[in-house]
């Protein structure tokens, strides 16, 4: 809504004169009824006069008309180009219909709904003084937004370096149904991407099967082999092969007989497989989580004695394969 004054008709005082829905519209006819109210000026000579053609409701040109010649706005001439406007009463107000300039056919209509000739005039005066409207009608383009840095993708962390060492407590199971308990030792260099290492396991059978529980039985196994580390977050799990050299000692149990401390130790080579989950408690110490599974030389079965004072004694046979689970503690550079 936008209330203006008559500065030229004394005893006028002011009132709601335009009703808008166009922001263009009520920005430019603020500004006009300011400016060209307060100090109008007539058109240079030599040059084109701002001018409308007015048509409609006779009654309501000729008002409109008066106040657009105090305002310096000329009616139709020959040599000059206008804007043509109609004009009429629709209800209990004016409805103003501006051709828009531009040549197009039929020509296109804004039409705008006054209250009455004097506000008619101020919008029909928006539209024909470009001097005034223009500066604060025109275009402005939205400054270029501000390109969005470039996501760096995070580097990988780098590959530890250096040499590492760990300890574990270990659990065997074997395939002849015993389960060992021992531990591992290893040492670990790495050469870029992979750890060349060395380990050992050593392990005694704390559980045997009933029918040879007059035999104990112990072990230990020397491996090289690689190592690969790689990195899980904060985390880092290694995957690794190695292959080696082992023995089993078996030893019989007897009741005081000659065969009281009889032996059979059983050597040969070795492969296994291994992942270690290594949880870092500072920057070179780790909780490490192993799984091993490792196979043995295959052998048969081991008798001795063949007497009636020296009975016959069945050595059990080697595992052929044992899966060991450790927990244990891993130093150096993570």
């Amino acid at each position: 809504m936008i209330s203006a004054k008559d500065q030229v008709t004394r005893g006028h005082s002011a009132r709601t004169v335009i009703r808008v829905s166009d922001l263009r519209t009520a920005v430019a006819a603020a500004v006009v009824a300011s400016a060209a109210l307060a100090a109008p000026r007539p058109a240079r000579a030599g040059a084109c006069p701002p001018a409308v053609a007015l048509t409609g409701d006779a009654a309501v040109v000729g008002p409109v008309r008066d106040q657009l010649d105090a305002r310096g706005i000329a009616g139709e001439t020959a040599r000059c180009p206008v804007v043509r406007v109609r004009i009429e009463r629709r209800g209990g107000g004016l409805v103003v219909g501006i051709e828009r300039p531009g040549g197009a056919t039929p020509a296109a209509v804004i039409e705008r709904e006054v209250s009455g000739p004097e506000t008619a005039a101020t919008v029909i005066e928006s539209w024909t003084r470009d001097d005034v409207a223009a500066p604060l009608l025109a275009r402005r383009d939205l400054p270029a937004a501000e390109p969005e840095p470039a996501l760096v993708a995070a580097a990988a962390p780098p590959a530890a370096q250096g040499i590492q060492v760990f300890a574990a407590a270990e659990t065997s199971v074997a395939s002849d149904r015993t389960v060992w308990q021992g531990m591992q030792l290893g040492a670990c260099i790495m050469l870029g991407p992979i750890c060349a290492g060395a380990r050992v396991h050593g392990g005694t059978v704390v559980a045997r099967p009933a029918r040879w529980s007059a035999f104990s039985r112990k072990g230990a196994e020397v491996y090289a082999g690689i190592d690969v580390p790689i990195a899980l977050g904060w985390t880092r799990l290694t995957l690794g092969f190695a292959a080696g050299y082992g023995s089993i000692f078996t030893r019989h149990h007897g009741d005081g007989s000659t065969t009281e401390k009889m032996g059979v130790e059983i050597s040969g080579p070795r492969a296994e497989v291994h992942a270690a989950l290594s949880l870092p408690v500072t920057a070179h110490i780790a909780i490490d989580l192993a799984a091993t599974a490792a196979l043995t030389q295959a052998t048969g079965m081991e008798t001795h004695g063949d007497g009636p004072l020296d009975p016959a004694i069945v050595f059990p046979d080697e595992p052929r394969a044992l899966f060991r689970l450790a927990v244990g503690v891993r130093y150096g550079a993570l």
